[in-house]
């Protein structure tokens, strides 16, 4: 029986100790299954004299003076419970919290060292990818950032931070280009970039203002788009003593350089002087210097307004051209007047043979004038045609589409920028940009040696018809005569046939009938030009028809207009007479 009872309790402890051990106050031979924690949905507390000190919640998140973790980590140097807005949205690894006192919610980091380089560091890390397999970053990325919130009496604001971001291309095993932001505002809805500081050590100002303060050893007052004058980025105080800006000789560099983007005048002078007739610029350059130049790249090297009845430009010169102009491009005009132009003077072109080369006669002017297409007219007003300022009313002119066809080289692609006025004061408030108008324009002024040309070969053709005609009616009354001697009684079938190759047959019927008859004919073959020749007894050509077709055909003749009395036919082919034939025509 004893021996029974011993072999009992050895099993008891035994299966106690293996199966219900303890962590030992000095340590355990622990292994890789061993832990100290719950297995339960229960938190695991630590506590020191009796007070919890630390909590890891049945989900994972560590307090550290609390009982109610809300992230990773919480910890709560003293106060009252945390309402929920002081979280931000996101899972954030650390909160900490604090209350009453100054220094209850400070995070300090101390070092001791006598290495000149030993200091506390706080680094944020960031990277593409993964946190297993980061990645390189790229221009613009954000890295970190140090994001303050305040509390508005109903919720948290975000309205200022510093961010550092990427600034350029990362080079592998060498280097990430850094910037700096500083940002500010109300809320995360209005704050914005004020200060900048580039990679490169380009400091930027992107909003806002930097003033300089009036102090003894700044004469004046200075201040670089600050309190001094609203809107003004730099503004300089001038007295009767002191000048407002003066810049010594640079030698061989510029005097002022200002570069600027945008709508507004890159300088603006105004005076108020009314009885000063000074420039509010004056240029004066010595020797062969320039007074004043003006270059635009793309847009007007000078620009002139005025609003008043002086002149926008006013030019004069004792010894030289009061205005010169010039230009590099066939698409532009070294002179460009946006309305109408007087010349007080004479206008000249230059035409002097010295100027030019390839000389020569041309012909068929007529041609050319015959081939224009004269127009009636109004100009558009609507649209980007009215900055234009073109004519009013009703004109007359050719359409530079239709003349090109007939005479390109007078026909020329144009363009041209015209600036919205200046309001009175000269200030640009508005958008001013240059409006690109394109359309194409024609040089009248050489049209005008084709119509010269035109009217000599009309002259010449008028003179040389006429000589004709007097020809022809020569003829033609002869006939006339020769017929009236020969058979004097015949009305109707006397005819005289001056070629056995062509033949010309009595009109029928004759006299006309309802002022219609019709005359039958043949043309020989080969004949390259026929023509019907109507003429009175005194020689005077009342009708000419063109024929067209050669060998037999006839000709229907409408004698509307003919007064009554005789008249004769001819037929004439390639010139030359070849037979006649009278008609009688009466009184209705």
């Amino acid at each position: 029986m004893k021996k029974n009872l011993l072999l009992l309790a050895i099993f008891a402890v035994t299966f106690c100790s293996t199966s219900f051990g303890q962590w030992s106050l000095s340590g355990n031979a622990a292994t890789t299954a061993n832990f100290l924690g719950t297995t339960s949905n229960v938190s695991l507390r630590v506590r020191t004299n009796n007070v919890q000190r630390l909590i890891v919640d049945s989900i994972g998140r560590i307090g550290i003076g609390t009982n109610t973790p809300i992230n990773v980590l919480t910890v709560k140097g003293a106060g009252s419970t945390p309402a929920a807005s002081w979280v931000a949205a996101g899972a954030p690894l650390f909160v900490g919290f604090g209350e009453t006192s100054i220094g209850n919610a400070d995070y300090i980091l101390a070092m001791a060292s006598n290495a000149s380089n030993a200091r506390p560091v706080f680094v944020s890390r960031r990277s593409r990818g993964t946190l297993a397999a980061p990645t390189a970053l790229v221009s613009n990325d954000f890295i970190s950032s140090n994001l303050v919130s305040a509390y508005d009496g109903t919720t948290f604001q975000n309205p200022a931070s510093i961010d550092f971001y990427v600034d350029g291309t990362p080079v592998a095993g060498s280097s990430v280009p850094t910037r700096i932001s500083f940002v500010t505002g109300g809320n995360s809805a209005t704050r914005a970039e004020r200060l900048k500081i580039g990679s490169t050590g380009d400091i930027t100002i992107s909003s806002g203002n930097l003033s300089v303060a009036k102090n003894s050893s700044l004469k004046g007052i200075v201040g670089v788009n600050g309190d001094t004058v609203s809107g003004t980025a730099l503004y300089v105080k001038a007295t009767s003593l002191l000048d407002g800006i003066r810049v010594a000789d640079p030698v061989n560099k510029y005097v002022l350089y200002a570069s600027k983007s945008g709508n507004d005048q890159g300088i603006y002078i105004t005076k108020t002087n009314a009885t000063s007739t000074n420039g509010c610029i004056t240029g004066v350059g010595t020797n062969f210097n320039i007074g004043i130049e003006g270059y635009g790249s793309k847009g007007n090297g000078v620009y002139a307004q005025s609003d008043t009845i002086g002149a926008a430009l006013y030019a004069t010169s004792n010894k030289s051209h009061g205005v010169y102009g010039s230009t590099g491009s066939s698409l532009k005009y070294a002179g460009y007047f946006n309305g109408d132009v007087l010349c007080v003077g004479g206008s000249y072109q230059t035409s002097d043979a010295r100027l030019k080369d390839n000389i020569s006669d041309f012909g068929n002017a007529m041609e050319l004038i015959n081939a224009l297409q004269p127009k009636q007219y109004d100009f558009k007003k609507e649209g980007n045609y009215k900055l234009l300022n073109l004519p009013q009313g009703n004109h007359y002119g050719l359409i530079a589409q239709e003349l090109e066809k007939v005479l390109p080289n007078l026909v020329k692609e144009s363009s041209v920028e015209i600036n919205n006025p200046r309001p009175v004061d000269g200030l640009n408030t508005g958008n001013t940009t240059a409006t690109t108008v394109s359309f194409k324009a024609v040089n009248y002024t050489e049209l005008i040696p084709i119509m010269i040309k035109g009217m000599q070969e009309q002259e010449a053709t008028i003179a040389k018809q006429q000589a004709q005609l007097q020809q022809q009616g020569e003829q033609i009354a002869a006939l006339v005569a020769l017929v009236e001697m020969q058979n004097p009684t015949s009305k109707s079938t006397t005819s005289i046939k001056l070629s056995n190759t062509a033949t010309l047959e009595q009109n029928i019927p004759n006299p006309p009938v309802g002022n219609a008859t019709t005359i039958g004919y043949n043309i020989p073959k080969g004949a390259t030009k026929a023509t019907m020749v109507i003429a009175d007894v005194y020689g005077k050509q009342v009708k000419q028809i063109n024929l067209s077709n050669t060998g037999k055909g006839q000709l229907k003749v409408d004698t509307e207009g003919l007064s009554a009395g005789t008249y004769v036919y001819t037929l004439f082919a390639d010139g030359k007479m070849m037979e006649s034939k009278k008609m009688e025509v009466v009184s209705k």
